[in-house]
């Protein structure tokens, strides 16, 4: 149990990391493309974890698991296996921050001196308080336990509320497939209401009189008709 969760703890902080990256690649610097970019994504979310829990387990199992919880020992400083890579992540995550509101704070002072409307959003959100798993290091650290519990399963919530709830993209996409549906689904009764060529054929076309289409086919027909007695 120990082990499962240095592992999914890691891979949280390691998605954080690829979200900020790919906030930098977006933002700021555009670096492969899309293909590539999920396979390092994939690769830093969850390789990465999975490179440190393997080193640290075959390295110090006995310090997995205590006679108090289930978790890093903090006697031997085993827990740094988890602290340092979070730490790591924090670091270059409030880096990518402080860059993109810079960036984002620039170009929406030069949106307010053009239109004299200001765009921009900041990046930050409720997510970064799963940052405080790095400070429950210590036997004084409870408080610190139980807001990492609480803030680290609400971390898909959040990816919910702020990347589809709130994003314009995704509700503009969402407004779009909505639009496409109904329209296939009114054309798809349309057609199924259709006469059949059969019934066409006889004249029972909706609005259409059969009579009258029978003589038209009859003065149509003598017009037409070719002398075929001699042969």
């Amino acid at each position: 149990m120990a082990v499962l969760l240095h592992f999914f703890f890691l891979s949280a902080f390691a998605w954080m990391l690829v979200e900020g990256l790919h906030l930098y690649s977006m933002v700021i610097k555009v670096f492969g493309s899309e293909g590539s970019k999920h396979f390092y994504y994939y690769g830093i979310g969850w390789g990465s974890p999975l490179v440190i829990c393997v080193v640290s387990v075959t390295s110090a199992l006995d310090s997995y698991g205590e006679v108090g919880n289930c978790w890093l020992s903090l006697e031997n400083g085993a827990v740094w296996a988890f602290v340092a890579p979070a730490l790591f992540v924090i670091v270059v995550n409030v880096g990518i921050l402080v860059a993109v509101t810079r960036i984002i704070s620039r170009i929406s002072a030069e949106n307010y001196k053009t239109d004299g409307q200001g765009r921009g959003r900041s990046p930050a959100d409720p997510r970064d308080l799963v940052d405080f798993g790095v400070l429950a290091i210590n036997e004084l650290s409870l408080l610190f336990q139980y807001l990492f519990a609480v803030f680290n399963s609400l971390q898909g919530f959040f990816i919910f509320l702020f990347h589809c709830l709130l994003n314009s993209e995704v509700r503009a996409a969402f407004k779009h497939k909505t639009k496409v549906w109904s329209l296939t689904s009114s054309s798809i009764r349309n057609i199924n209401v259709k006469p059949f060529n059969s019934d066409v054929m006889n004249g029972n076309k909706a609005g259409m009189n059969p009579t009258k289409m029978h003589t038209w086919d009859k003065s149509t027909n003598s017009a037409n008709r070719i002398d075929l007695s001699a042969v």
